[in-house]
């Protein structure tokens, strides 16, 4: 009921006044949101990097700089750049949204696969797929961004694989950040995930486990994979490769 209230214009704006001054958020943040494992620490990794100040110690500050709201509690210092990383739902009372969208077959397996991993769920895939765990189940999540007013930009995880250079250019430009295509490719040669990994595991920096490449098909049986098509609504379903 809540939340059915505060997505309603008349009392979202108030929820959002409220909301911003109790967490010190700009008027000119703007959130990076994606369902869990939809390749938002790659892209945050990537603008890191893209930042017209950046720095190559900034790898050390990366929690601090562009900050993830979900771990410690460094989103709302005075210090960081006005871009926040998020997994929250619509609800959220965001102004400005980068919205990332990935294959939902492929998201929610990776998640599964995440989430058992660190020992947050125990049950099979088929049980992931039946109870979808937080933030929320794919689809809801999908249709909430990218039908919001607040979403100034929809980035797919397939497009970034595909051309990371020209998605990041795209992403800069939303920004307002200067960025040639030269500075791009530099990037996205430094943001491999073999790179990534090992800045995780010799310079222990914070980049909350990058995934290993896995196939969803593996797991997704055709039995489940025609479940999973039936929950999913028309708008959701035109982000599926």
């Amino acid at each position: 009921m809540l939340k059915k209230i505060i997505t309603h214009s008349a009392f979202r704006e108030i929820y959002r006044c409220w909301w911003e001054h109790r967490y010190g958020v700009r008027s000119n943040d703007i959130f990076l949101v994606s369902y869990p494992r939809s390749g938002n620490t790659w892209v945050r990794f990537m603008l890191l990097q893209a930042r017209p100040e950046f720095q190559p110690s900034d790898f050390q500050r990366i929690d601090e700089i562009i900050p993830d709201m979900h771990g410690k509690k460094t989103w709302f210092l005075s210090n960081r750049t006005n871009i926040v990383k998020s997994h929250l739902t619509y609800w959220q009372p965001f102004r400005k949204v980068i919205y990332l969208v990935r294959d939902g077959r492929a998201a929610v397996h990776s998640n599964w696969r995440y989430q058992r991993d660190e020992g947050r769920f125990h049950g099979s895939f088929e049980d992931f797929l039946t109870h979808p765990h937080w933030p929320s189940s794919w689809t809801a999540h999908v249709r909430g961004w990218v039908n919001a007013p607040e979403t100034q930009l929809i980035i797919r995880y397939e497009e970034i694989v595909a051309n990371p250079s020209a998605q990041l250019l795209r992403i800069a430009a939303v920004l307002g950040w200067p960025l040639s295509s030269a500075r791009a490719e530099e990037i996205v040669a430094f943001s491999t995930k073999e790179k990534m990994h090992a800045m995780e595991e010799n310079q222990g920096i914070s980049l909350h486990r990058v995934s290993a490449s896995t196939s969803w098909k593996q797991d997704f049986t055709p039995s489940l994979q025609k479940s999973f098509l039936k929950s999913i609504d028309l708008e959701s379903a035109k982000y599926l490769t």
